[in-house]
């Protein structure tokens, strides 16, 4: 009890020595816990994101029962669905309550129509989910309400009454769906015309749904099929890492099980969980390599404070020793108080630890991870103690082992320095390390290979250069005894001779290597992988955020954004459609070329020129559109050497304002002059003329032979007949594109068509308004000439490359740019496959959105790209690396510590030298410039080995140190050194370790008096 109290008294007579290892004591085993916190951490939050990402399909549960509507299948689901359901408690404590729906396919429109398809549809809550755009919600038996899709392609209003299966219903009001894709839908596809542009129900399509009240339902035909279902989604607020293998086995139990046909998402959740498995795992192995290397580092800090603290407490071993005190409690009196420092270190490690995770998480982890205590992290707690006690033992042996005199030395002889064989194994062991890695792939490979073991090669590398420089400065120092000599002054002089006349104060310069080298790879790993999540994330989305919108029915988005966005800096309208060609896929992006080229995202690799400059490649000479507004149109027309066993029909291709091509019968063709007349579909304007075609009578086939000219085209509006400019004058602007049909000629009198036409050949002109072949952009595989690819109307479109790169915005790897008024007009409008977007520019995402809204345009979804870039960066391996930064970080700050309190450890003994060397005659200012330079020689040095060798490292793994959970096909990843960060870093750590230094100097300086020399160096 008494050695403790005199370790105690002790400790607190140095009680900065003893707080600076208990703090250092205590990081190491916070480093150590950090790795099992932030592991599990990061894996609560890979699988939140990974669930949140995935279709609402992925997360939902969904019985389903088929019957009719007499036989009422939705009460028989809901008790199915609750019996099984408390079968299984892990799933039944995660989902969240059940919705309930009854669902009936009908046939709907104005009594006396044939109507179109459309799902009726009771879910319980609807009214909460839906926005009522007119009327009122549908609450009593025989209402409805319908999509503002449906009310405006069917020109449905409030109160009218429809036919739905033969029943009649009234219109309550109309809606618009709030989060089409959010979870409480579940997936069903009850907008999938409300998702395109617009024109539901034309050519056969479907409507949106028409919800109702259950009464509504139960109120048609007893024999009309009907599908109840109850639907539960997971909370993603609940699910943990520990609920993963009981929920994986009892869906695997429900989807199992009898008594309700068609469970299907449960086999989409078990998949969505096990992506979520294997992305967490992803992350383990990098994870540990990166703590294994922080704890090195740490354990070597330790024992560079541990072993300055033991030398500069080596008088009092030794007045122990002379006291007769016998050598077990001389050992206990030179060590327990380190011992007790460590024992205590090790819960406040684990709180450090605690702290420090939760604050990651809650900067670069998913909003509202938890950090938990598990029992790993209490085990690598004891692991790291034992680790530090081990390097208390080791430091501190030395100092037991020392003679009494050697302990009072003023001035200590020439150390010995450490053995070559330790450096020998462990230089050895480095590159045999990073020999195993180049063999396996790890360094020195190409881009595109991953490889986490990579991230073992910093280490590798920084070691053994710090190994080696360590060996290498004295031999420096020793160089320059002769030109310190001759010129230099005698500060420098001093300065280089301590250096290298001691060789244990490069201990200093070891740890500082090791520690800057490491910051130095951490930092430019970070900042690639930073900048490649960022470029991977707006390539994909675009732009800073895409809007899927759905415009007002016979409204073009393009005009409503640049009657927005005048100035054409904030907004672009885009409309894409997708082709799928096996496992692969080819997206079509129609856009606004001198509005995407501002608002697109690009870098400089994409292409061979700037954006603006390759977006003017787009456009064409064409000929102006022939819009016509009025309720007729009129074409005159002179026919020449009409051969055909019948009058030939002449028929006008109208692009209509809500799509489609119309076809407008103008009459039979005879010899002579003939004035046609047909009413047009548009007579408040937004009609096209795309061209025209020869047809015969229905059930006829023959040829035909005719030259047709036509003179003049009008139409008939409030004010008369008026002329419309047709390009009748202009052979270019009109193109033939069907059998038998010639190039257009231009005469005095009009435009000739000449056709010769086989039994069941349709000639065909078109108006040259669009190119007959589409520039594009592309990436990917090149399209040349006459490759043809899906169009918006999912109908073939010819393209040509006019330039090409390995990324385009929005479109990836393998994708196509074209013009979008070409594309729209080759589409004839008629859009059924296409996803109308809005793209916004940075500037325009706080107020662009709701001024679309404003317009009648309604917002679907939204692709952010500064939240695509935290998802990858919240990914796996990225997480390994941001772990790197932050303990490589805490590193460098331990270590930088560490040599501050090294300076002020050994600066009693250095105070003597100094009283000395001053009765010498030597002036206070040379002091001051030994003391400095020899100090700021030790840490430029060791900072600068470190540095280099952690470029080093950077330049051999940062290519292959994995950065996402895939491999992106696009863009590029560019892995050029990051010099910016790593130099205001160095720098930032360099000016702060001046100061210290030169404080630290003058202190030595102030306390070094002559009548030390009178003193013993106690």
């Amino acid at each position: 009890m008494h050695d403790v109290r005199l370790v105690l008294r002790g400790m607190w007579f140095r009680r900065g020595v003893s707080l600076a290892v208990l703090v250092i004591a205590s990081l190491v085993v916070g480093a150590a816990v950090t790795g099992p916190l932030f592991l599990r951490a990061a894996g609560e939050s890979v699988l939140r994101d990974t669930l949140a990402q995935a279709l609402p399909i992925g997360r939902t549960m969904n019985d389903h029962l088929g019957g009719s509507v007499g036989s009422d299948p939705l009460p028989k689901v809901q008790h199915l669905s609750s019996a099984r359901v408390r079968q299984v408690p892990t799933l039944n404590r995660l989902l969240g309550s059940p919705v309930a729906s009854l669902q009936v396919q009908t046939s709907v429109g104005a009594p006396g129509t044939t109507g179109n398809p459309a799902p009726l549809v009771y879910r319980s809550g609807f009214c909460a989910h839906v926005q009522i755009v007119q009327g009122h919600c549908a609450e009593r038996a025989g209402s409805v309400i319908v999509s503002a899709s449906a009310a405006a392609t069917q020109h449905w209003r409030v109160g009218e009454t429809l036919t739905v299966n033969g029943s009649r219903v009234t219109v309550a009001g109309v809606y618009a769906p709030l989060d089409p894709t959010g979870d409480y839908w579940a997936g069903h596809p009850y907008f999938a015309a409300y998702s395109g542009s617009g024109k539901a129900g034309d050519m056969g399509g479907t409507l949106d749904a028409i919800f109702a009240p259950l009464a509504t339902l139960r109120a048609q035909p007893a024999d009309t099929e009907a599908t109840g279902a109850v639907d539960r989604y997971l909370d993603l607020h609940r699910i943990r890492l520990t609920d993963l293998p009981a929920l994986k086995r009892e869906l695997l139990t429900y989807s199992g099980a009898s008594g309700i046909n068609g469970d299907i998402s449960d086999s989409a959740m078990l998949s969505v969980l096990m992506e979520a498995t294997q992305v967490k795992d992803k992350l383990t192995v990098p994870v540990l390599l990166v703590e294994v290397q922080l704890l090195v580092l740490c354990w070597l800090i330790l024992f560079l404070v541990v072993a300055n603290a033991s030398e500069a407490r080596g008088p009092e071993v030794a007045l122990a020793k002379l006291r007769g005190v016998p050598s077990g409690r001389t050992v206990a009196f030179g060590l327990l108080d380190t011992l007790m420092l460590v024992a205590l270190a090790v819960p406040i490690g684990l709180v450090l630890a605690l702290g420090g995770v939760t604050g990651l998480a809650a900067l670069n982890l998913a909003p509202g991870t938890p950090v938990v205590l598990t029992a790993s992290s209490g085990l690598a707690a004891l692991g790291a103690g034992l680790g530090a006690a081990t390097a208390a033992v080791l430091a501190g042996s030395r100092t037991l082992r020392r003679p009494v005199v050697e302990q009072w030395r003023r001035a200590t002889r020439r150390a010995r320095s450490r053995p070559w064989a330790i450096d020998v194994v462990v230089g050895l062991a480095s590159v045999g390390g990073l020999v195993v890695l180049a063999r396996r792939g790890a360094v020195g490979t190409e881009p595109g290979s991953p490889s986490v073991l990579a991230l073992l090669a910093p280490g590798l590398v920084v070691l053994a250069a710090a190994l080696v420089g360590s060996r290498v400065l004295p031999g420096l120092c020793r160089a320059g005894f002769g030109l310190t000599r001759r010129r230099g002054g005698l500060g420098r002089f001093l300065a280089v001779r301590h250096i290298g006349r001691r060789p244990t104060t490069l201990r200093l310069a070891l740890v500082l290597s090791v520690a800057f080298g490491l910051v130095a790879f951490a930092t430019d790993a970070w900042s690639v992988a930073r900048a490649n999540a960022h470029d991977r994330a707006w390539t994909e989305v675009g732009a800073a955020e895409v809007l899927t919108v759905s415009p007002p029915p016979g409204k073009d988005l393009a005009d409503i954004v640049d009657r927005l966005d005048p100035s054409g800096t904030q907004a672009t309208a885009v409309s894409a459609a997708t082709e799928y060609r096996g496992s692969d896929q080819l997206q079509l992006l129609g856009v606004q070329p001198e509005r995407f080229a501002r608002i697109a995202f690009w870098r400089g690799d994409f292409g061979p020129a700037a954006l603006p400059r390759l977006t003017e490649r787009l456009t064409a000479r064409v000929a102006s559109p022939v819009k016509l507004a009025g309720d007729q149109i009129r074409v005159t027309v002179r026919a020449r050497h009409v051969s055909a066993a019948r009058p030939p029909v002449l028929v006008a291709d109208v692009a209509q304002a809500e799509g489609g091509l119309a076809p407008l019968n103008l009459g039979t063709v005879h010899e002579g002059t003939n004035t046609l007349t047909a009413d047009l579909p548009c007579p408040a304007g937004g009609c096209r003329l795309a061209g025209v075609h020869v047809d015969r009578p229905a059930a006829a086939f023959y040829p035909i032979s005719a030259t047709l000219v036509l003179s003049r085209v009008s139409v008939r509006t409030d004010a008369g007949w008026q002329a419309v400019p047709a390009h009748l004058s202009d052979a270019r602007a009109w193109r033939p594109t069907g059998e038998g049909a010639t190039a257009a000629t231009p005469t005095g009198s009009g435009l000739a068509l000449t056709m010769h036409a086989g039994d069941a050949d349709t000639p065909i002109w078109r108006i040259a308004d669009t190119p007959a072949v589409l520039p594009a952009l592309s990436s990917g595989p090149t399209p040349t000439d006459g490759v043809h690819i899906a169009g918006l109307n999912g109908q073939s479109l010819p393209v040509r490359s006019v330039a090409a790169g390995p990324a385009m915005p929005g479109v990836g790897a393998h994708g196509v740019i074209v013009d979008r008024t070409y594309a729209q007009r080759a589409a004839h409008g008629f859009n059924t496959v296409t996803s109308e977007t809005v793209w916004l520019a940075p500037n325009a995402l706080d107020t662009f959105p709701r001024r679309l809204e404003n317009a009648g345009v309604a917002i679907l979804d939204t692709s952010s790209a500064a939240h695509q870039t935290a998802l990858y960066e919240r990914q796996g391996p990225a997480l390994a690396i941001l772990l790197f930064l932050a303990g490589a970080g805490l590193g460098a700050l331990l270590a930088a510590g560490g040599a501050v309190l090294h300076l002020h450890l050994t600066g009693r003994r250095r105070t003597y030298e100094l009283a000395a060397m001053s009765a010498l005659g030597l002036r206070r200012a040379t002091l001051f410039t030994a003391l400095y330079a020899e100090q700021s020689l030790l840490m430029l040095f060791g900072i600068g080995v470190g540095v280099a060798a952690g470029i080093v490292g950077a330049v051999l793994a940062v290519p292959v140190v994995p950065e996402f959970a895939d491999i992106p096909a696009a863009p590029p990843m560019l892995y050029g050194l990051h010099s910016g960060p790593v130099l205001v870093t160095v720098v930032a750590v360099v000016a702060v370790l001046a100061v210290v230094v030169a404080a630290s100097s003058i202190n030595l300086l102030r306390t070094s008096r002559f009548d030390q020399l009178r003193e013993a160096p106690a």
